[in-house]
């Protein structure tokens, strides 16, 4: 575990803020967002700070040294006295003290207890950081699929327009009737409000990529063509259920919470037993006080220190039963995330599988709709197929495009989620898939039209 939380920190990029006019990749986006991003520098502060429990345990084991010391000015009047004697004088003293407990089993179960949830942080933080990588992949793939969906928008609105031209040319000279007029300029205008829509999305769906970097993007590098998609590997559901078993970071997490939950009642309970304390001390005093008032003194001392608890008001057995409570919150916490882990393991293996089939049957699709369409044309053209028909056409074969190009997004989501439910996802899949990111497929922040 430690060795892939170093491999996500050890990346060394540079943070500022400002716009980015050239286009980007995946890996680029990926190594600004590890310095940059809000959430996992949270996630790093709050990981730090739960480490301190293993040095804050341990002093309970650990001797403790105190040095300590006082001055005193006196002014003393004897009245008995004849003449009266008034006297002032000072007094000093200083001591310094070691405590080494012998026998505190509480204080042990602590420390035993805080490697656990070190180790809980631990895995938490390799989750948070799994996160960052699905994070930045799911914001940096909505923006090409957003642009994907502007792009079919917009090829379907000047089909639409070309179309209307030539009806409107045939209805000029008596071809057609002016329904198919009307019919064509209703749909262009619909046409019209998709690309309106598209166009808001597109722009806003950039907007992500400032909150994971800190930087404002204009441009982004597209999916190559020849992305491959692939069943999962090996292909058998039980054995991708069998590593998240093993390796997912929230189970792990829970499970450690479980140990460090058992240990807080051992620790508990164990205020019952007698505590043994071992004590030096050197004490140095000094009286300025005339003749033989004044003196100067030295002390060392040796000792153990037996403590027995008789009776703390039922304190440490209501402490023990609400230890045992926490114990079986943690252990039904751990039943839930295993069974959460566990089915979202088989959705995700379905998932992919369904989303490679979806992808090779929305290739031909797109094939079909525009053998379809042509066909439709050419019928529109003899007599046999009227405008809504063409118009239709059209329709499904900018529809099969988009969704074409929307199932190859849906399987890498699909793709690291899984590998993030089984703790394998790494930045080495950040590189892999920035292997596919090509600079020939540049797409850009479009600025909307006004209308």
């Amino acid at each position: 575990m430690n060795s892939k939380v170093v491999k996500i920190l050890g990346l060394s990029c540079l943070s500022f803020f400002g716009m980015h006019a050239t286009a980007s990749d995946l890996t680029e986006v990926y190594e600004l967002s590890v310095n940059n991003d809000p959430q996992l520098g949270a996630a790093k502060a709050l990981y730090m700070s739960r480490r301190e429990v293993i040095p804050q345990a341990r002093s309970g084991l650990l001797p403790a040294i105190s040095v300590s010391g006082n001055t005193t000015d006196v002014r003393r009047t004897l009245a008995a006295a004849t003449p009266e004697i008034i006297q002032n004088f000072n007094e000093n003293s200083w001591q310094a003290a070691l405590q080494q407990p012998l026998f505190r089993l509480e204080n042990w179960y602590i420390f035993q207890q805080s490697k656990n949830l070190e180790a809980q942080a631990m895995a938490q933080f390799a989750a948070d950081q799994q996160e960052l990588i699905f994070r930045v992949s799911n914001s940096y793939f909505s923006i090409l699929e957003a642009n994907d969906a502007l792009s079919a928008s917009n090829a379907e609105r000047d089909a639409v327009g070309r179309q209307l031209e030539q009806v409107q040319q045939r209805f000029d000279v008596g071809l057609v009737a002016i329904t198919d007029v009307l019919e064509a300029t209703a749909q262009y205008d619909s046409s019209t409000v998709n690309v309106i829509e598209s166009e808001g999305s597109q722009v806003t769906s950039f907007e992500s990529l400032l909150r994971l970097t800190g930087q404002r993007y204009n441009q982004v590098d597209g999916l190559a063509d020849n992305f491959p998609v692939s069943y999962p590997e090996p292909n058998n559901e039980e054995a991708w259920v069998q590593r998240a078993l093993e390796g997912n970071y929230s189970l792990i997490s829970a499970a450690e919470a479980v140990k460090a939950a058992q240990q807080n009642l051992s620790s508990k309970k164990s205020r019952h037993l007698p505590t043994l304390d071992a004590q030096l001390a050197y004490v140095e005093s000094n009286s300025g006080g005339p003749n033989f008032l004044g003196s100067s003194i030295e002390q060392g001392s040796a000792r153990l220190v037996l403590n027995v608890p008789i009776y703390t008001g039922g304190a440490v057995r209501s402490q023990a039963k609400q230890a045992g409570y926490e114990l079986e919150q943690a252990q039904q916490t751990f039943d839930l995330t295993q069974r959460q882990v566990v089915e979202t393991t088989r959705n995700l293996f379905t998932a992919i599988n369904t989303d490679v089939a979806r992808v090779k049957a929305r290739l031909k699709g797109i094939e079909s709709s525009q053998s379809a369409l042509e066909a439709t044309q050419t019928g529109y053209e003899v007599g046999t197929r009227n405008i809504v028909d063409v118009l239709v056409a059209q329709q499904r074969l900018y529809l099969a495009q988009f969704q074409y190009a929307s199932a190859r997004y849906q399987y890498i989501r699909d793709t690291l989620n899984l590998k993030q439910t089984v703790g394998s996802l790494s930045p080495d899949d950040i590189y892999g898939l920035n292997n596919y990111i090509v600079e020939n497929k540049p797409i850009s922040r479009i600025t909307p039209t006004v209308r």
